[in-house]
């Protein structure tokens, strides 16, 4: 007997059959979700790269307006979006103030549209990781389940044959372990792939703190409402 997929394949039963694709179906999911991820991390990564640097030069002329209009241009920076809710919420908050300084409620507000903003974004940027972390998990516990099923079928083709020699059975053997290689190909790289993105939702998560952080930080050191209420 051939020991190629092709035949052990053939060779195998229902059960194992829906083990391997089973498995296959695990492993195209993974991949899609991994390569789905990897391009949005990198349209974050670049237009927050972009957007920082257009924050820092209207911070510099207070032109906290602009700093709204800005993020509008884009649209995949989770940075921009939260930057943008937060000081929308700050600039309608100083808008409807009679004062011309910064009430605490104002800047409490600010805080407060950051951190929500913030939690969505993390939570859109974490989307579809459990789901690769529950492959990496369960993939082994399913190509085990395929080990047992080829082993049971093993040892019932030696009661119905009555031979316990190694041709009777090297079919179902090798249906064995192949469930339980493809079990741990499938884990291996969705337990590896699911470290990796979670760091780069961590490295995202921090420049998006940092920046939240900067943009209350100038708010509460400039201590001014907009350029253009001074004169009110």
């Amino acid at each position: 007997m051939s020991f190629s997929f092709i035949e052990i394949w053939h060779q195998a039963g229902v059960v194992g059959k829906s083990v391997f694709v089973l498995l296959a179906v695990m492993s195209v999911y993974s991949l899609g979700l991994v390569a789905e991820r990897l391009r949005r991390y990198a349209a974050a990564r670049r237009d927050s790269l972009a957007y920082v640097e257009r924050l820092r030069d209207l911070l510099g002329k207070s032109d906290l307006e602009g700093v709204v209009k800005v993020a509008r241009e884009h649209p995949r920076s989770p940075i921009a979006a939260v930057v943008a809710a937060g000081m929308g919420a700050y600039v309608t908050g100083v808008k409807g103030a009679s004062a011309g300084r910064v009430g605490v409620d104002l800047v409490e507000a600010l805080d407060r549209s950051l951190e929500r903003v913030r939690d969505r974004q993390v939570a859109s940027l974490k989307r579809g990781l459990s789901g690769l972390a529950t492959i990496g998990s369960t993939a082994p516990f399913v190509g085990l389940f395929g080990t047992v099923v080829g082993i049971i079928k093993a040892f019932t083709s030696m009661s119905a044959t009555g031979s316990g020699g190694l041709a009777a059975v090297s079919g179902d053997i090798a249906e064995a372990l192949v469930a339980t290689g493809l079990g741990l190909f499938v884990a291996i790289p969705a337990v590896a792939l699911f470290n990796y993105l979670s760091t780069r939702v961590e490295e995202l998560t921090v420049d998006i703190n940092d920046v939240s952080g900067e943009v209350v930080a100038h708010v509460l050191r400039e201590g001014r409402a907009l350029p253009e209420t001074k004169a009110a």
